[in-house]
């Protein structure tokens, strides 16, 4: 029996250290699986899509502030617009205020080209602000008590308001900034910066003028779409855009009202991402642009406007109550047709008004006031001759 119980104690035995080998195999023999690093949705793509890739994990971001400059540089001073604001990517909507600073000695020609023209003296407005949220932009004027409503329909279907409609960005919610034209720039060369930046060298094609520029600006520029514009564009670790710089100097026209100046660039910078949703949204007074927006020759007889609409155009004001600050006041309408030439037409037009100034002169008309004549033919497919619009212009702390 002690025999026997050795024997089966012993194959025991041997079965339990076979047991216990094989488990010591198992634990020590497989390898720990490495973790394969993730690709980085922006620096692990090929180069030349690495700015477009960017520009998508800007506005994964949810959100920025930005300030955007376009400077027109030259010997005499530069003329820069500076817009500032937010913009919320998801919501699709921004905010942007808009200034203008131009140097003294810039030729009228010029200074009208880059800020517009009004009915009166002075050249367009200076400043503004914009609210863009999906169908609707908002603008209230430097001064203005109330807000101006654009639609799509009214920002869509007419050419006179292509400014407005550019600040509907494809790219962004507030348009007309460098973030319009860096999905399309390939790039070239790329440096390692500090804190896991990286900076580019890329091009842009020429086509991205038509997002980058006002409409009425670009009819001053040359485009030749076999030029590429040179661009530099700054991203965080994270692949989102900081900063990014354009020259655009090679469209600048020769012989053009914009022609003194040397050089053309456009700068954006862009920060806060993901916690500069826009704040500000239209309280008080608003003007819907369908009815309050038209023509100065549709103002009635001792009607009152505003000039600055936001549209950059001289011939439409906003309809406002002579009760309170105005730019103008309408005296009359007289139909009259064009003379044999601009000037015939423009002294035809003043004499008109003096005419009926001295006929009948209302009596919030002061004596001696400078009367203006604006003529303006039929519009297209009407019937007549064509419109003097006779009126004043005030000083909106004197009206």
């Amino acid at each position: 029996m002690f025999k026997g119980s050795f024997r089966a104690g012993a194959l025991l035995a041997a079965a339990s250290l076979l047991l216990t080998a094989c488990a010591g195999k198992d634990d020590s023999a497989a390898p720990a699986a490495e973790a394969t690093p993730a690709k980085h949705p922006v620096f692990d793509q090929k180069l030349d899509r690495q700015l477009l890739l960017a520009v998508r994990q800007t506005k994964q971001a949810g959100s920025a502030s930005f300030v955007h400059h376009l400077t027109f540089a030259s010997g005499k001073g530069d003329a820069v617009q500076t817009m500032n604001g937010r913009m919320d990517f998801t919501g699709g909507r921004g905010e942007a205020d808009t200034t203008w600073k131009v140097p003294g000695k810039l030729p009228a020609e010029a200074r009208d080209a880059l800020v517009g023209t009004t009915a009166g003296s002075s050249s367009g407005a200076l400043s503004g602000r914009y609210l863009v949220d999906g169908e609707q932009i908002h603008y209230r004027a430097d001064g203005a008590s109330y807000w101006i409503r654009y639609t799509a329909a009214d920002t869509q279907q007419s050419q006179d308001n292509a400014t407005l409609e550019q600040l509907h960005g494809t790219e962004a919610p507030v348009g007309g900034t460098l973030l319009e034209g860096l999905s399309g720039a390939e790039a070239t060369q790329r440096t390692d910066g500090p804190d896991g930046r990286r900076v580019y060298q890329a091009e842009m094609p020429m086509n991205a003028l038509e997002g980058l520029l006002p409409s009425d600006i670009r009819t001053h520029t040359t485009r030749d779409d076999s030029d590429a514009l040179p661009v530099t564009v700054t991203v965080d670790r994270q692949g989102r855009i900081l900063e990014a710089r354009a020259d655009l100097t090679v469209v600048l026209r020769k012989g053009d009202a914009l022609s003194g100046f040397t050089k053309l660039t456009m700068d954006l910078t862009l920060g806060g991402h993901g916690t500069s949703a826009p704040k500000h949204s239209p309280t008080g007074t608003v003007r819907t642009a369908a009815k309050d927006v038209l023509p100065l020759r549709d103002v009635r007889k001792d009607g009152c406007a505003d000039f600055d609409t936001g549209q950059r155009l001289a011939q439409n004001v906003v309809g406002v109550p002579c009760a309170g600050p105005h730019d103008v006041r309408v005296l009359t309408q007289v139909t009259q047709g064009p003379g044999s030439s601009a000037a015939d037409t423009q002294s035809r037009a003043d004499t008109a008004c003096a005419i009926a100034r001295d006929m009948a002169r209302p009596a919030w008309l002061p004596k001696g006031a400078p009367l203006w004549a604006w003529w303006t033919p039929e519009p297209q497919g009407g019937v007549g001759k064509g419109r003097v619009t006779c009126y004043v212009t005030t000083t909106r702390a004197d009206s």
